[in-house]
């Protein structure tokens, strides 16, 4: 009571951008930026892509691991810190299945879960494409169930379009040797 404070960061705005778009904006950078132009960054398409390849190059394996561990909580802590503000509100069950919420987006986006393909920019694509798919089955009035299946469906089908494209490409590169 009386912290007046904290729901402006669910509802305020900066320049007129959302506070949450913001937020979203500043970690997307910060984390295309850490993918794409830093040796940490190769280290973790490496550690993605075989553990074991990565070991034996030199990549402190287990190092990447945490600081990929360290960022991805302090992500969620920042987005549950947001929906809190938002609702003005917290219960336990909040964030129940946003977790598959993410991947979604994720392998939407391009990103295998395979590991070791995927890009920051993808996976903010496949989330406008998971957040409009969400927001058209709460306009159409489907039940929360059948969007959890919908979206199992979507995550499904993702994967299958990936492995059908690893397999064309595993089978073009034998054809070129």
């Amino acid at each position: 009571l009386g912290n007046t404070g904290f729901p402006w960061l669910g509802a305020g705005t900066i320049l007129g951008i959302p506070v949450s778009i913001f937020m979203l904006i500043v970690l997307g950078i910060a984390a295309w930026y850490l993918a794409t132009r830093t040796p940490l960054g190769r280290h973790i398409y490496a550690v993605g892509g075989n553990e074991r390849a990565a070991l034996l190059s030199g990549v402190r394996v287990n190092r990447v691991k945490m600081l990929v561990y360290m960022f991805s909580g302090f992500c969620s802590a920042i987005a549950g810190l947001i929906i809190t503000s938002q609702l003005v509100a917290s219960h336990p069950a909040t964030g129940f299945m946003f977790e598959l919420t993410a991947i979604a987006a994720a392998v939407l986006g391009g990103t295998s879960l395979a590991g070791g393909r995927g890009s920051i920019s993808g996976t903010i694509i496949g989330a406008f494409v998971i957040g409009v798919l969400g927001d058209g089955m709460v306009m159409m009035g489907v039940s929360t169930f059948w969007q959890q299946v919908i979206r199992g469906i979507v995550i499904v089908a993702a994967v299958v379009v990936d492995q059908f494209q690893r397999d064309l490409q595993s089978k073009a590169a034998v054809q070129e040797n």
